[in-house]
Order: C-alpha cells, then structure tokens, then sequence
C-alpha cells in the first residue's frame, strides 16, 4: 500500500467571543502562513463564535448550512486546496434547533456534517442545544480515513470506537474538535491517548487557546500517534502539525490485530 502521508494541522484559534468576521478572518490568516503541504486545518469546537449560554444570542447568531461562516470556509478550502474541519452555531432551516455542528469541508467544496452527540452536563449547552442523533462521521480524503467528533463526546469510548467496515477500520485518524478548559487537562491528554491506543487512529485535538468565562485552555490541543504517543502539543495559539505514516500505522495494526478480538455490539442513538 502507498505510504501517502498526510499532513495535519491543529489550530488553537483565540476565539473572539460572538464575532463571527473576526474568528473567519483569523481562520484565514493562518491559512496565509499554514506550511506548504499541509492536507487538513483543524479548528476548535464553536470556533466562530466561543460558547454561547444565551438563549437569544444563540438564536441570533446560529446558522444553517448555507449561512456566512461555511460558504466563506468553502470558499478558503478551495482557494488554498486544503481541508477544514471544525465546529460552529448550527441551526435547522426554520431555526426551531440549534446544534453544536461539526464540519469537514473538502477543497472541492464537498461538506460532511455530526452534530454533537453529548451535550456537557455542566453548562447551559443540554438546554439550549440539539443532540446529535447519529454516531461519529466519517469521510475518506487523499486516501484516508477520517473520523471526528466534538469535546465532550470523546469521554464516551463506546461511542467512538473504531468499527470495522467492509474488513477494514472506520477510520485511521480521528479528530475532536474541542473547548476544553485546563482545570480538567489531565483527563484530555490522557482520553486523547487512551483513544488512539484502543482504536489504533492517529487522534487530532484542536482546543482554543486564551480564556473565557469557563477557563483557560492554552497548552491544550494535541496531536498523538496511534501508539498514543505525542507528536505536537500546542503552548499558546501557535499552529501545530503532524505527518501521519501509512506503512507505521499498519504495521502497528498486524502486529497486534486487536481489532479481530472486538465485541460486536449495537448503540441505540
């Protein structure tokens, strides 16, 4: 199998809290400066607007799928031939939901959606929000595959377990996109590692970076190799990157083939 490695960047985007021109403008700024090469630009959980715990600024600032914030992201993907994932304000077309809507937009424009599928019990989120009411997406972009899925649902091994699909895994890399403050960085790092070691993925976790009302989050996005090793961490809003490794990551997964030892069970969503 060709090697095809591909090369991924975590961005710790300091969220402007509720300003959507700014957060995009930042997004592209960086994509101005991103290493030549780079395949995919992870942004963190709500990185056009932070966390937003009023009920009517949710509603004035939650968009559907054609809103600002994805036409002009589709609009950059195309222009600097690079994929984005991230998430942001959803909304259903009557705006009678509002979702925590993760998004992977491929150059060409192609864009698939997960909502998020646990809410945090510790915020306003599980009143305000739609859950998602799927499991994790996937896409297959320049040869991989790739899962993703927003914060907290990376507390929920179940839920992200890498599935094996027509004799192969789900995924080979799996992304969280995250608001994760450092009062419980710990526990980040070590999940981010215990799921790339039990799913054998590389696993991408882009955090915001500064502070907010919930926090602060510097120092908190990783990027780890499918031993749960860590390749990149993030000291302030600098980008990080990784170059993933066809040959090492199936080596890795004949060597120990944990995956022919998995229980087959069902999630009823």
């Amino acid at each position: 199998m060709a090697n095809n490695p591909l090369t991924i960047a975590a961005l710790p985007l300091q969220i402007v809290a509720a300003d959507r021109r700014a957060n995009l403008d930042a997004v592209e700024q960086a994509l101005v400066a991103l290493r030549p090469g780079t395949d995919l630009l992870v942004l963190p959980e709500l990185f056009s607007t932070g966390f937003v715990a009023d009920p009517e600024t949710v509603s004035r600032l939650a968009e559907p799928d054609n809103g600002m914030t994805l036409t002009r992201l589709r609009e950059l993907a195309a222009r600097f031939r690079v994929a984005l994932c991230g998430s942001m304000l959803g909304c259903n077309p009557d705006r009678s939901e509002f979702y925590n809507r993760a998004f992977f937009i491929e150059p060409n424009g192609e864009t698939t959606y997960c909502n998020k599928r646990h809410l945090f019990c510790l915020s306003p989120e599980a009143k305000l929000m739609t859950s998602g009411r799927g499991g994790y997406a996937t896409v297959r972009f320049r040869g991989w595959s790739i899962g993703f899925g927003v914060c907290y649902d990376l507390r929920f091994p179940v839920w992200c377990r890498n599935r094996t699909v027509h004799g192969s895994p789900a995924y080979d890399v799996f992304v969280f996109v995250a608001n994760w403050p450092e009062v419980r960085g710990y526990a980040l790092d070590i999940l981010l590692r215990a799921r790339a070691i039990e799913n054998q993925a590389y696993v991408v976790c882009a955090n915001r970076s500064g502070s907010d009302d919930y926090g602060s989050y510097d120092g908190q996005s990783y990027l780890d190799d499918f031993m749960g090793r860590i390749v990149a961490r993030s000291e302030s809003a600098e980008v990080i990157y990784m170059t993933t490794d066809r040959r090492a990551l199936e080596f890795a997964r004949r060597r120990l083939p944990a995956a022919n030892d998995a229980d087959e069970f069902t999630i009823n969503y």
